[in-house]
């Protein structure tokens, strides 16, 4: 049996998959009880951009910790947006150089959209970040519920605490801790990639985009195709998805969702009919949707002090 690397992500679970709309600065009044933002310490393993811990429909709902984020990966946070939907000084997404980290407390029964405009207002004062919004339309995917429902098994906040070491089920699957959001196994030299959720649909559908890449073998760092939920369905879920995919070079294979499994030597279907297989989901190209970009017209590199 093929010994199997355990990465474990950890994903933004506040924020909803798409924005209906922006402002330049939030509500002046939703802050948080405290923030710490300074430069961040030398990279730790198993971490990446825009992870954050705590917050709202985590465990730890009165506090949040972002370990180490570029501003561009902060803003991306507080505005709803992927990070390559944020533009402007090429510092402000130096992930060798401009790194920072976010230890803040939240007042009791903090929403998520609330912490979203207390992450903005956050941003503004500490770096000065003055930005502004355009639009313009891309290629992407809605998530709907398949013809047969959904497949899912709804989350109920365990009492316990985390153990600190990941556990892999008998069917592969890497079983999640109280309070982590996603995680993911794959087998030593690819070929088969098993994804484990735990969140809300619309943060899943954020994620998405990250597993067609993965699906279509295209390198690290490539643009992730949007997914916007369409499902309408509103709880938090704990949920597994196998497909066929590899972190190496890009697999010969259709993106349309209604393509034919690109499988690999162990019979994995490609993303889109595991999707639909597995979760009782489908992924729907569309051509045109619009797409949000925020536009950073100046900022300090360095924030005010705490």
């Amino acid at each position: 049996m093929a010994r199997r690397v355990i990465i474990s992500l950890v994903f933004a679970a506040f924020l909803p998959c798409e924005n209906s709309g922006f402002a330049q600065t939030a509500n002046a009044d939703v802050t948080f009880e405290a923030a710490s933002v300074k430069a961040a310490g030398p990279p730790v393993y198993g971490q990446i951009g825009r992870a954050m811990r705590g917050g709202p429909g985590t465990t730890d709902p009165g506090r949040i910790t972002v370990p180490r984020a570029t501003l561009a990966e902060l803003l991306a946070l507080a505005y709803d947006v992927m990070p390559e939907q944020v533009s402007g000084p090429a510092w402000i997404d130096d992930s060798a150089s401009y790194v920072y980290r976010i230890d803040a407390s939240l007042p009791p029964n903090t929403t998520r959209e609330q912490l979203r405009r207390m992450l903005q207002n956050l941003l503004a004062e500490r770096f000065h970040v003055k930005l502004h919004h355009e639009t313009k339309n891309s290629a992407g995917y809605e998530l709907v519920v398949a013809s047969g429902g959904p497949k899912l098994k709804e989350w109920t906040p365990e009492t316990s605490t985390p153990s600190g070491k990941p556990v892999v089920d008998a069917n592969g699957f890497l079983k999640l801790p109280p309070g982590s959001g996603a995680g993911f196994v794959m087998p030593k030299g690819g070929g088969v990639i098993r994804m484990t959720y735990r969140d809300t649909m619309a943060v899943f559908c954020r994620g998405l985009g990250f597993d067609i890449n993965l699906s279509m073998g295209m390198p690290p760092g490539s643009p992730r195709p949007r997914v916007i939920d369409k499902t309408g369905l509103t709880g938090t879920y704990e949920f597994t998805l196998e497909f066929a995919g590899s972190m190496g070079s890009p697999r010969m294979a259709s993106d349309e969702p209604d393509a034919s499994p690109a499988g690999d030597p162990e019979g994995a279907p490609d993303i889109f009919a595991a999707v639909e297989r597995q979760l009782g989901l489908k992924l729907v190209k569309v051509k045109d949707m619009p797409l949000n970009l925020v536009i950073v017209d100046s900022a300090d590199k360095v924030p005010t002090e705490n």
